[in-house]
């Protein structure tokens, strides 16, 4: 590997040897990255099986996509539900900051 000095270098050469080199380091991940995926898929294909089928990417049920039922409804908008997962809707509470039980919404 040959030397450069930094210092004789003028600005808008640093400028362009910087763009130069990012750009061998971004074409040298990806030539790296490709080859890797070439290689896991030569080797899952000797499995009979496909890279994500290694790595547990595949969906295993179809059930992961069920919707949940609602556990809590608005009184006041009964098109309002919560299922009881994931932060609690605005209307909900809202009415437990009031005082309201959370039982008082249940189906």
């Amino acid at each position: 590997m040959s030397t450069i000095d930094l210092n004789s270098l003028s600005a808008e050469d640093l400028k362009q040897l910087m763009a130069n080199a990012e750009r061998t380091l971004r074409d040298r991940h990806q030539q790296r990255v490709h080859s890797l995926r070439k290689e896991a898929e030569e080797l899952a294909s000797g499995l009979n099986m496909s890279v994500a089928e290694v790595f547990g990417l595949e969906k295993t049920s179809k059930l992961t996509n069920k919707k949940l039922p609602a556990k809590y409804i608005n009184p006041a908008n009964p098109a309002q539900t919560w299922t009881g997962r994931g932060k609690r809707p605005h209307w909900l509470a809202d009415a437990l900051a009031r005082g309201e039980s959370l039982e008082k919404f249940a189906v």
